[in-house]
Formats: structure tokens, C-alpha cells, sequence
């Protein structure tokens, strides 16, 4: 296969968001307009500008977290309809369930993909030990620093194995 021919990892083509104000249905507010991003598998890219330039916004449509009001996504040359299942995504803030040790919240998504706990469990150990979170893993979010929390939520990503990994300031 050609380069010509490989389809991208991620492409979002001619994207634009807008919100409608909930005080005032009638007024509008403009995130993204117009944006085209192709990126290719093995690619990695930084989108980078100011606060509320609608960084974020692209983010989540490309998680398809957030419809585009026009233009089209797509994920390895499909169109994407839902929740993009290829990609990982690290919020601004960590995601993690404060009720569950470190171990148990990298342990969630492998358990909700269905596998069996104990596997689930050694991979989250072996994921916990690759971030350097050995020794912690007992450990609830509140007993974490924010660089251990932001760890925990990277181990908790990779776990998965995604194909695509959307990043959002994940270590501000």
C-alpha cells in the first residue's frame, strides 16, 4: 500500500463548533471554525494556542465526545459515529473515581472491555509500575500528589491500548 492510500489515524475535515448561550438561546458562540487536521498513524502532533482558541473543543470531537455542527470526522478512513472506541483521552483534569484505589481506577476500563479481574489486575500493576507508581497502588486520588494523579489517569489510558491517544493538557 501506498502512502497515497494508508488513510489517516485521525482526520477532522472542515470542523466547526458552535454553542448556542443558555441564557439567551438565541445567541451564538463560535469554537472551532473551519479546521482541517490529518494526522497519520504514528504521527504525534500538539495543537497549541491561546486559552479558548477551541483546543479542547477539537479534542472531544475527535474522542466524539461533541458533534461537529458541520464538517466531518473520521478515524482510520471510517466515518465516526459515537464515541471514538480507537482513541484514549487524558482530560485537563484527572477522571479518577475517588472511591477507588489507583490500582482499582486503572483497573476500570479493562474491566468494562470485560477482562477477568485478575488479568485486569496485572496489567494495571505492571501499567502503575511503568508510570513509576510502584508501591502505590492502594493509594486514593486524595492520597496522591497531582503529578501522581495525572500519572495514575496515564496508566489508566495506556492500559487500554488505544490506537489513537488524545491528550488534553494533561500534565498542566
Amino acid at each position: 500500500m501506498s502512502d497515497a492510500t494508508v488513510p489517516h489515524a485521525l482526520e477532522l475535515q472542515d470542523i466547526s463548533v458552535t454553542f448556542r448561550s443558555t441564557e439567551e438561546p438565541g445567541q451564538r458562540y463560535t469554537a472551532v471554525a473551519g479546521a482541517t487536521l490529518e494526522v497519520a498513524a504514528g504521527e504525534f502532533v500538539s495543537v497549541v494556542g491561546p486559552t479558548g482558541c477551541g483546543k479542547s473543543t477539537l479534542l472531544n470531537v475527535g474522542a466524539g465526545l461533541l458533534q461537529p455542527s458541520s464538517g466531518q470526522v473520521r478515524v482510520f478512513g471510517e466515518p465516526l459515529a459515537g464515541i471514538n472506541r480507537r482513541a484514549g483521552y487524558m482530560f485537563q483534569s484527572d477522571a479518577l473515581m475517588p472511591w477507588r484505589s489507583a490500582i482499582d481506577n486503572v483497573m476500570v476500563g479493562l474491566q468494562y472491555r470485560g477482562v477477568p479481574d485478575a488479568d485486569a489486575r496485572a496489567q494495571a500493576q505492571a501499567w502503575l509500575e511503568r508510570v513509576g507508581l510502584g508501591g502505590f497502588e492502594d493509594r486514593y486520588p486524595h492520597q496522591l500528589s497531582g503529578g501522581m494523579r495525572k500519572r495514575t489517569a496515564l496508566a489508566q489510558t495506556l492500559a487500554l491500548d488505544p490506537d489513537i491517544i488524545l491528550m488534553d493538557e494533561p500534565f498542566s
